[in-house]
């Protein structure tokens, strides 16, 4: 476990939760373009695929997608706000044990806090208050045993459950990331956060907790993923729970090109309303939920 602190101290924290993040040869610095939107918030994503010696980037070999980071990728998710990373997902072996730990000791090293898989869950110190963060994969076995157990060790924090999904894209949650969430909110989580389909999905509030179905991608270098939707959920949290909720639809950095904010807000909003989330309080390109 690892412990981030962002000072000075207030009693309330506000983080942002981004999708899917893979650096690759050439996003780095791709985060500047959003920067005015996240409002000095710290940041949380899915990082795919461990750092790796060299420039890093994506190979294919039929229909497996083999993905690395460079080495000095946390110095960049550090620059850009991001002060925790899930690295719970089916591309964090790809390159064996070694790139594993090279890659949790390289994201403590920077700052950054590593959480899921052999890094465990992490306790980040948001201007004073205590967040425990965790992340898993949807189809771990014994998940929610696992969720049970690592939510009772954070009660007295709010506590936060990243959960990554493997499979087709769909606007609509999976069978398996049905049951993680349910088992999150029935252990007391506080906010819920979905990605790995690259796809968004539906936004809402149950039983107090605050639920991203899905984030989409963020920012992407594989010809692997084409899609551009993406959601940047705000939270803020306190010794209540979560507060103030806000959803901003962004254009994910596809390609080496940066995520910038997108181009018809209202039209993610009206697809959100379709696919069954939340009444939405719009209010340009800003809503609450």
């Amino acid at each position: 476990m690892v412990e981030v602190s962002t000072q000075p101290k207030r009693e309330e924290a506000t983080l942002w939760f981004g999708g899917d993040v893979h650096l690759g040869a050439s996003a780095r610095g791709g985060m500047e373009g959003i920067a005015s939107i996240l409002g000095g918030a710290a940041g949380v994503v899915n990082l795919e695929g461990p750092l790796a010696e060299g420039a890093g980037g994506a190979r294919i070999e039929g229909a497996r997608v083999w993905l690395a980071n460079p080495v000095d990728t946390p110095s960049w998710l550090r620059a850009a706000g991001i002060v925790a990373v899930s690295v719970a997902n089916n591309h964090a072996a790809d390159g064996g044990p070694a790139g594993r730990a090279r890659t949790i000791s390289g994201l403590r090293e920077a700052g950054v806090a590593p959480v899921g898989g052999t890094a465990g869950s992490a306790r980040l110190d948001i201007r004073g208050t205590v967040v425990t963060l965790l992340a898993h994969e949807v189809e771990e076995p014994g998940l929610a045993e696992v969720l049970a157990a690592e939510l009772r060790a954070g009660e007295g924090t709010p506590r936060v459950v990243a959960l990554h999904v493997s499979g087709a894209r769909s606007y609509l949650p999976s069978p398996a990331l049905q049951a993680a969430v349910a088992a999150a909110v029935a252990g007391g989580a506080d906010v819920v956060v979905a990605h790995g389909t690259h796809v968004i999905g539906p936004v809402e509030r149950r039983d107090g907790a605050v639920i991203a179905w899905g984030l989409g991608n963020l920012l992407f270098d594989c010809v692997c993923t084409a899609e551009a939707e993406a959601l940047v959920l705000r939270v803020t949290l306190g010794p209540e729970g979560p507060g103030v909720a806000e959803i901003v639809p962004v254009t994910a950095g596809l390609g080496g090109a940066g995520v910038t904010p997108a181009r018809d807000a209202a039209g993610v909003y009206d697809l959100l309303d379709a696919i069954g989330s939340a009444p939405l309080t719009r209010l340009g390109d800003r809503a609450w939920f």
